[in-house]
């Protein structure tokens, strides 16, 4: 599989609440994720936890645009712009906008996996 393959296969599989093709584009064990909180995880099998949670919730929507793309050919960085939604029960609606760098790297095998993840919220500036 291609690196824009092995994105758009990650990318899907979180829209999807896909589980298995989500661990299928990650390293075997350490990769580095920040999220939207500042959070910084750093094994595969807490990124694993957090995602297996998330999913469980049927509650939300993520829309997700390309927004570039660097390649070489042992490295792929994508930015994507992220229109996230959520309408959890007993909550007020949930809409929030955000960039994701997606960080993949080339095995010695050919596989393409992601190593490192930010996720930054845009920020609304009143007035």
């Amino acid at each position: 599989m291609t690196f824009r393959e092995t994105l758009d296969k990650h990318v899907h599989a979180i829209q999807e609440r896909n589980l298995r093709g989500l661990i299928e584009t990650l390293p075997q064990e350490e990769l580095v994720l920040i999220t939207a909180d500042g959070r910084l995880v750093r094994s595969v099998k807490e990124f694993t936890e957090m995602h297996r949670g998330w999913f469980d919730s049927r509650t939300w929507a993520l829309g997700a645009r390309l927004e570039s793309v660097y390649e070489t050919p042992d490295m792929g960085v994508a930015v994507l712009y992220l229109d996230y939604r959520d309408t959890p029960a007993g909550a007020p609606p949930l809409h929030e906008n955000s960039y994701l760098t997606l960080v993949f790297r080339r095995l010695p095998d050919g596989r393409w996996v992601m190593v490192l993840g930010q996720n930054t919220p845009i920020k609304r500036l009143a007035g």
